[in-house]
């Protein structure tokens, strides 16, 4: 695994990417906390695909997030990357936010996504029992809504305190960092339209859930795929969090997804 700053061209900014594996290209977008907590899963998918995973505008050494005022506008810096990195074709997973930010790109730029993984994606806004507010929570209110076992290993892991004063003065920057870029587009209703897009998107696609989400239920992974033609609604062992939690599960999928297409 290496790690690269593209050059956007034209717009002077950067986009601080991972790559790592070998075979057909799949750009992973990650979710609101930052590509720490996916690092399981893109690891996991490297085996069998070269892995594209950049910090998302405001997110690592990326920058440029004062230009991004919508998710078209995420889209575009999407794009620019994939052109920076001569990408003609790429199968796009997206956990959480990422996932709002790979549906949105196969929706506007599908001509270049070749196949769609949303993990527990957002993008809708339910009648009735709206999202959860992530930004309002408590840092003990969040990791129950977003962990399957609060107290377990993933969720300690999410919430650790470093000894080190540099270490975990740099951990909270992150974590303020990262929750200052999602509420860009996020907060206060992360319902952008979306759902009057989803039709345009006309690769395979798989919307993907964790059994015991507690954010994001069987009625809204049901809901959002059947916005898309033909996509499929799996369930997986895990809470919110599928890419620490799941991630052998999720790639075994795409290992099937992959040979059906």
């Amino acid at each position: 695994m290496s790690t690269k700053l593209i050059s956007i061209e034209g717009r002077g900014s950067s986009a601080d990417c991972h790559m790592s594996g070998r075979g057909e290209p799949l750009l992973y977008l990650h979710g609101a906390f930052g590509l720490k907590w996916s690092m399981p899963l893109v690891e996991a998918l490297a085996e069998r695909h070269t892995v594209i995973a950049p910090h998302l505008p405001g997110y690592g050494r990326s920058d440029g997030l004062e230009r991004i005022k919508t998710f078209y506008d995420l889209s575009v810096w999407i794009d620019e990357v994939l052109d920076a990195e001569g990408v003609e074709s790429i199968r796009v997973v997206g956990h959480d936010f990422g996932g709002a930010a790979a549906a949105e790109y196969a929706a506007l730029f599908r001509r270049r996504v070749s196949a769609l993984t949303l993990l527990a994606p957002y993008g809708l806004w339910p009648e009735g029992e709206p999202l959860a507010d992530i930004f309002g929570l408590t840092p003990g209110a969040l990791t129950k809504l977003l962990f399957t076992d609060p107290l377990g290993e993933a969720a300690q892991d999410f919430n650790r305190q470093y000894s080190d004063k540099a270490q975990q003065d740099e951990a909270i920057l992150a974590r303020r960092q990262a929750m200052i870029a999602a509420a860009k587009l996020l907060w206060p209703i992360p319902d952008k339209g979306l759902i009057h897009r989803l039709y345009r998107i006309q690769v395979p696609t798989v919307v993907v859930g964790g059994r015991h989400d507690r954010m994001m239920g069987a009625d809204y992974i049901k809901r959002f795929a059947e916005g898309i033609r033909g996509a499929r609604a799996v369930t997986v062992d895990a809470g919110h969090m599928i890419p620490q939690e799941a991630a052998a599960e999720v790639a075994a999928l795409l290992a099937v997804a992959a040979a059906r297409t």
